[in-house]
């Protein structure tokens, strides 16, 4: 703890948290020792030892007499004290006398509860001794775990903290232990499934460490099919972190991106920095998807858009929009940013510049009947022939393109697309209408008396033929290298 806040573990609501009895006027105890209290939190600012002597004090006070709340808050004051002190083995013990207290229902649960969870929420964030922090923890969860003192509620919650401490500290296997511990109280219907999302979510966490692609898959699916539970928001962005990463591996870019876009949200909600981390992975499945949509422009994700983290990320997703892919390529061979430190985002880089690739091909070739590779190489920053000729076959069997492949002369020739059946009929239309205006003006003229050329002369179909037709292909460029085999025939 630093010397600014080496006694502020949650200490404002010690002030607010009041006990109310039927005869407050003749509890002259209580008032004595929330005096003694107070003037003991004067003299610790005055001098730590000082502090120490007087918070004893008021203990003392009440070993042989009624336990009071300000006693409880003299035991959290001394454990603080101790800890600045680095006097670790007395603050065990004043921490197993703090629980005493709860033994006697001197405090109310709510307020053990909050002091409870204020000091292991300091402790684990310190991290500065392990065999404290996990004498601390064993004491608490033997304390909550039977007896009169069973809090099953509150001992699932020291369990999850413990859990998250060891998976930080990489304590695989006192971590297994608590894991197992959890999903057997779990189990045995006492908890229904409140906890089994926060559970889920610590195993996830562990199995992204080691890279178990199965089991990421098979505790993703588990825990959405938990029902009837509202998960911390935290623990909600964990499990789908986990969901965008499975689907990106399957290549499901759609739902990695949506899965991606529900965690982002859920860190957010939680406050918790992970949320920039995913965004920037979110940004990655969206381009991947090719979607036309730029998840910046939402309203979650838009007061993010400056942030230092994200503006890399923001200059690439610009550039692809925009079809600018040399300044894409530029960023990424650059590392701008450290985008490319980022191992999952580096594990995707193949699969981004062929999106980015494909993207621009079906733009740049759009109205030409011919093309070379030499010329679509340069095109796309100079890859070679045969990156052409592998990004060309991909476009045709998606069906994005439809052409033939030289691979001798290295030309792709563009086939029409074939007309929809309603350009068809109106072609048969036409054509019908035609041949009936030549027939209806040969009849005229074979009629006696009539001049040639009078009668029925009406052009019933010309409008429409003017309009259909193959101008459009004859209009059409071809682009290559040089000779007839670049005609457009």
């Amino acid at each position: 703890m630093s010397d600014s806040d080496s006694y502020e573990m949650n200490e404002d609501e010690e002030e607010y948290d009041f006990e109310y009895s039927d005869d407050d006027a003749s509890n002259t105890s209580d008032i004595d020792s929330e005096n003694s209290y107070y003037n003991a939190k004067g003299s610790r600012d005055d001098s730590l030892s000082s502090g120490i002597a007087a918070f004893l004090a008021v203990i003392k006070t009440e070993e042989s007499g009624e336990k009071t709340v300000w006693g409880f808050k003299s035991l959290k004051q001394l454990i603080k004290c101790y800890y600045k002190q680095e006097d670790f083995k007395e603050m065990v013990e004043i921490y197993k006398k703090l629980l005493g207290y709860i033994s006697c229902s001197a405090v109310t649960q709510n307020i053990s509860e909050k002091g409870i969870n204020s000091i292991l929420d300091r402790l684990s964030n310190e991290k500065k001794n392990q065999d404290l922090l996990h004498s601390i923890y064993n004491e608490t969860l033997a304390f909550f775990s039977s007896g009169d003192t069973k809090n099953e509620r509150l001992w699932f919650k020291c369990s999850l903290k413990l859990g998250q401490l060891l998976l930080d500290v990489d304590d695989n296997v006192r971590f297994q232990k608590v894991i197992n511990t959890l999903l057997e109280k779990s189990e045995d219907g006492s908890q229904g499934t409140s906890h089994m999302m926060e559970i889920y979510a610590l195993q996830i966490q562990m199995y992204g460490k080691t890279r178990d692609t199965k089991k990421l898959k098979d505790l993703y699916a588990k825990a959405l099919s938990v029902q009837n539970n509202v998960p911390h928001p935290r623990t909600l962005g964990i499990i789908h972190d986990c969901g965008g990463k499975t689907y990106m591996q399957a290549q499901q870019w759609k739902e990695a991106k949506d899965a991606f876009f529900i965690s982002f949200k859920s860190f957010d909600e939680a406050g918790d920095h992970s949320r920039l981390r995913v965004l920037r992975y979110l940004l990655l499945a969206s381009m991947l998807h090719e979607s036309a949509i730029n998840p910046l422009d939402s309203p979650e994700a838009r007061p993010y858009k400056d942030a230092a983290e994200i503006q890399v990320m923001t200059r690439l997703v610009s550039a692809f929009h925009g079809n600018r892919i040399k300044e894409f390529e530029t960023i990424l061979k650059r590392n701008e940013g450290g985008v490319m430190d980022d191992k999952f985002i580096r594990g995707y880089l193949e699969e981004l510049r062929m999106s980015v690739r494909k993207k621009v091909a079906i733009k740049i070739i759009e109205g030409f009947e011919r093309v070379s590779f030499g010329w679509l190489s340069g095109e796309l920053c100079d890859i070679s022939e045969e990156e052409v000729e592998r990004l060309l076959v991909v476009l045709i069997l998606e069906g994005r393109i439809s052409g033939q492949i030289d691979q001798v002369k290295k030309y792709l020739t563009i086939t029409p697309p074939t007309p929809p059946p309603t350009t068809l009929l109106m072609n048969s239309i036409t054509t019908l209408s035609i041949s009936l205006q030549s027939a209806l003006a040969t009849a005229n003229d074979s009629i006696p008396g009539k001049a040639k050329g009078g009668g029925f002369q009406q052009n019933v179909g010309f409008g429409i033929g003017g309009i259909i037709g193959e101008k459009g292909w004859r209009g059409r460029k071809n682009l290559g290298g040089k000779g007839a085999d670049n005609m457009v025939m």
